[in-house]
């Protein structure tokens, strides 16, 4: 059956049964040639629909299991935003590939069936992204903190948070191959200020103070009504009287009449000179050459003078050594800092063991609400003794499949075989802990970390 495929350079082909082998037996050799040995695993995003889907089924496994190579970008509407993509892929740690060849900047690697060079790259990505994943320590490749997953995101990826100018946001600026900046500006900032991350300044721009819409229109205005009507005008100087006003206030009719002396100005250079321009408002009638510098945000209308309008500066962020080190730690990094060290010691001879695959483990945090109140009002030994029996009630529901740490502000549970479940069952732990009570201890449990145990 012949199939058409469509270029990403608006050109189209139609492609007999055998030209589609030909290209899927060639790009298959040429994988294997820079060592992408098997077809990679993707996931489709939005979903797999796409012009030549019967080749690209050949070229990519769509992924069954919980480890893809990686997103293959099959979004074929012009009109689909880009600058917030990595929203909506959970998948941060994978390459995003683009077939459809719209994406540009926003994917990581273009891949092109008529274009063998594109083929070499798009295979190098998947294997160099392969290889900085592994890099990480499990629980970094598992962490659900968003501050982590954007550290890990940078290492895999090897890029650098540089912002481009985006007019289709409200914030004028968007991170390529990363959240969107209302999401990534926050989460690097903080990392800043942990030494995680350091920022260089990129621009200045100027921010609507009642909507903070980025978007503002710049114009000249009037000194007085702010008015930008203003039209600009030719001064004319008077050599004897030393007047100097805009021209139409010289003119009449075809003469040229001092309006302060009443003389006529007859010769160009003699009796007078043209020294400039001025504005001149056509509202008021003011004169200026200097008019003010106004903004209007395009968005909510707000007006804002020059000299009173909101400045904000936008940098580019990238990894700091220490963040590195932290990201390639096998186990004690910052992601999981503050644990008990009995839990670290068992994750230690867990990844040592290389245990069986298959099983999955999660590391949640208990924190307790009313831990304050109910020590202020009932005293530190009743919080504890409730601590103790929350905890009791709680192995009694896990029966073997998890295990208990307490710490010293929080407790932790070691889940084992819970696979995506642990967010589900939460309300269920809670439930169960807070069994025969005397009193709500107001429990809040956190995945700290989830990852899957390492293949032997």
């Amino acid at each position: 059956m012949l199939e058409v495929y469509s270029g990403s350079d608006g050109s189209a082909a139609i492609l007999e049964p055998a030209q589609s082998e030909n290209i899927v037996e060639r790009c298959l050799a040429v994988w294997r040639s820079v060592g992408l040995s098997e077809k990679p695993s993707v996931e489709w995003f939005p979903r797999k629909v796409v012009p030549f889907s019967a080749v690209y089924s050949k070229l990519f496994d769509t992924a069954v299991a919980s480890d893809p190579d990686a997103v293959v970008l099959a979004e074929q509407r012009r009109s689909a935003p880009l600058h917030n993509l990595r929203d909506h892929i959970p998948l941060s740690l994978l390459p995003v590939i683009d077939i459809g060849g719209r994406a540009k900047h926003f994917a990581d690697v273009h891949f092109d069936l008529m274009d063998q060079a594109s083929w070499i790259e798009t295979a190098r990505c998947i294997l160099e992204f392969r290889g900085r994943r592994e890099g990480l320590s499990p629980f970094v490749r598992a962490s659900l903190d968003p501050q982590t997953r954007l550290l890990a995101q940078a290492f895999v990826s090897a890029r650098q948070l540089t912002p481009i100018r985006c007019a289709e946001t409200t914030g004028g600026i968007c991170y390529p191959g990363f959240p969107s900046a209302e999401h990534t500006v926050p989460l690097a900032e903080s990392l800043c200020r942990q030494h995680y991350m350091k920022r260089t300044f990129f621009d200045r721009l100027h921010e609507c103070a009642r909507c903070g819409s980025r978007r503002l229109s710049v114009r000249e205005e009037c000194n007085a009504c702010r008015s930008p009507e203003l039209r600009q005008a030719s001064l004319i100087h008077h050599y004897r009287c030393a007047t100097l006003r805009p021209e139409a206030e010289f003119r009449q009719g075809n003469l040229l009449i001092c309006p302060k002396c009443s003389v006529q100005l007859r010769n160009y250079g003699k009796d007078y000179d043209k020294p400039g321009q001025t504005q001149i408002c056509s509202d008021c009638n003011r004169t200026t050459s200097e008019p003010a510098v106004g903004f209007v945000c395009l968005d909510c209308s707000t007006h804002a003078d020059g000299d009173t309008v909101k400045r904000a500066d936008v940098h580019a962020y990238a990894l700091t050594a220490e963040a590195v080190a932290a990201l390639t730690k096998p186990v004690d990094s910052f992601a999981i800092k503050g644990l008990p060290q009995a839990l670290v010691a068992d994750l230690r001879q867990l990844q040592a063991m290389q245990a069986t695959a298959g099983s999955n483990l999660a590391v949640a945090e208990v924190r307790y609400g009313a831990r304050q109140s109910i020590t202020q009002a009932r005293g530190e030994p009743v919080f504890e003794r409730l601590r103790a029996l929350f905890l009791e009630n709680l192995a009694n529901f896990l029966a073997g499949r998890g295990t208990i740490y307490p710490g010293e502000t929080a407790d932790y549970l070691l889940l084992d075989d819970t696979g995506e479940r642990v967010g589900t069952d939460i309300d269920r732990l809670l439930a169960q802990g807070q069994n025969s009570l005397s009193e709500d201890l107001s429990p809040r449990i956190r995945l700290a970390t989830s990852f899957k145990r390492a293949l032997p």
